[in-house]
């Protein structure tokens, strides 16, 4: 993920750039919103200050929506301008951070914007069979994982070694040793390496999730559950649920809002109040922004007594969440894919 951060700070833009860079995120910046706009085309996401001298952040931000309405935008505000953050909301940002912030604050909020970059490209790809998909993202050069060779044009790596399941450390070197940027992994047969490891396969799935964001690869994983024994099938969909939920969840938008959609979907209304306590959150200004972000979007609205509700569309993405895990992973279909 490339990073353009916009602020006419000289001593935030370097504490900032050095911070995300020690995450491993290859950071743009800019001091101006002109020079903002310039380097635009070379950003996935863009933190951007409101108060700057000559074009301020809400022109930015207005301008930007105009050429690329997808690109995520998170606004930097000072206390004195929580207003306006909320109100640029309504030009499309997609979160905003207060100063002074830390390193956890911004790192949080960069990774909810890439969450909710990975959903949007999740609900594009959803259903495509595992393997046309994974032939076209690696383009002979990404990395298939699975007992056996399929002829399939890419590197190969084992999962077994005459008839036995290979040591998981000795596929994660072949995995360290082959893995190239901007290209794709697939691994398969998850339900063969869970019948042998069990619960060491939620560890592996998750260093290997890791090892691609690292890489900027795309990862497909599938799992053929009904060769399993019933025992064996419900640990393995529930392991499979539990990973691929969070990150779907959480994609949503940022922690925040699926704290909002998890508190909602038992059909119940709550008040501001009640839900400010029920997720546990003390910045009324930063619950506001986002009730009314999950508002705009159609997710939830208001009764007459300003209590918030799930909306049929925010059902539908609680059904959909349900989908998956109870239907489309049981049919092996792509369990996530992320970048």
């Amino acid at each position: 993920m490339r990073v353009l951060f916009v602020d006419d700070d000289a001593g935030i833009l370097e504490a900032a750039k050095t911070a995300l860079e020690l995450y491993g995120y290859e950071v743009i910046t800019a001091s101006s919103g002109e020079e903002c706009l310039r380097k635009i085309g070379d950003a996935d996401i863009v933190f951007l200050d409101i108060k700057m001298p000559g074009m301020d952040g809400i022109e930015v931000l207005k301008e930007i929506k105009k050429r690329n309405e997808e690109l995520p935008v998170i606004m930097i505000t000072a206390y004195a301008t929580i207003d306006t953050a909320i109100e640029a909301m309504k030009e499309g940002a997609f979160d905003y951070i207060r100063k002074p912030f830390d390193v956890e604050e911004l790192r949080s909020s960069l990774l909810a914007a890439i969450e909710d970059i990975k959903f949007k490209k999740l609900k594009d790809i959803y259903g495509e069979d595992a393997i046309e998909k994974f032939k076209k993202l690696s383009k002979g050069k990404g990395i298939y994982i699975a007992r056996q060779e399929m002829g399939i044009n890419a590197t190969f790596i084992p999962l077994e070694k005459d008839l036995k399941i290979r040591d998981i450390d000795e596929i994660k070197k072949d995995i360290e040793r082959n893995i190239k940027k901007n290209t794709a992994i697939f691994l398969s047969d998850i339900e063969y390496i869970f019948k042998e490891y069990g619960e060491k396969t939620k560890e592996f799935i998750e260093w290997l999730n890791k090892i691609a964001t690292s890489y900027n690869c795309q990862l497909i994983m599938t799992a053929k559950i009904g060769k399993l024994d019933e025992k064996h099938k419900a640990e393995l969909q529930e392991m499979i649920a539990d990973i691929h939920l969070s990150i779907l969840t959480d994609s949503i938008s940022s922690h925040l809002r699926r704290k909002i959609i998890q508190l909602l979907s038992n059909g119940e209304k709550y008040s501001f109040t009640k839900i400010a306590q029920e997720i546990k959150i003390r910045d009324n200004p930063k619950l506001s922004f986002h009730l009314k972000k999950l508002k705009d979007d159609g997710v939830i609205a208001q009764d007459e007594e300003k209590r918030y509700y799930l909306t049929p569309l925010g059902k539908e993405i609680s059904d959909f969440i349900e989908d998956i895990k109870k239907n489309k992973i049981g049919k092996g279909r792509i369990l996530w894919l992320t970048d």
